[in-house]
């Protein structure tokens, strides 16, 4: 028999939320650190204040690092964010490739958030929360 148990452990659970995100120009904003080999096992959007007086505006939530080409929308895509209306939204609801959890073992990165106002006269106010262990 090939012995080949793993040792590779975390004694931590982080939870961890964003600065609040209120009044933002159309932009990609870095809000979460990510450490390197921490792996991302959830991630929540909550919108407190819904886009309002307007349209074609959207959110976006992905990642960038882990030595990768950047994924604005690899966590969660506009279809699953929808700024338009309040309350939780969260990853796992959402078919991107990170949507289940992302691991990041090449380099320390960043969770991104991308909003596009579009016409909206009332901007959207929320948080994003994200949940992942360091694993050494």
């Amino acid at each position: 028999m090939t012995d080949i148990k793993a040792y590779f452990a975390s004694d931590n659970y982080r939870l961890v939320r964003s600065k609040t995100l209120l009044n933002l120009d159309s932009d990609t904003y870095d809000i979460i650190y990510v450490p390197r080999y921490a792996f991302v096992t959830d991630l929540w959007l909550y919108v407190s204040v819904a886009m309002a007086g307007g349209g074609a505006g959207t959110v976006t939530i992905g990642f960038k690092g882990n030595g990768e080409t950047a994924d604005p929308d690899g966590f969660m895509d506009a279809g699953t964010c929808i700024c338009t209306a309040t309350g939780y939204k969260r990853a796992i609801q959402d078919a991107q490739p990170a949507s289940q959890g992302k691991w990041f073992n090449d380099a320390a990165g960043c969770i991104t958030i991308t909003i596009a106002n579009g016409t909206h006269t009332t901007l959207m106010t929320g948080f994003v929360f994200a949940q992942f262990s360091v694993l050494h």
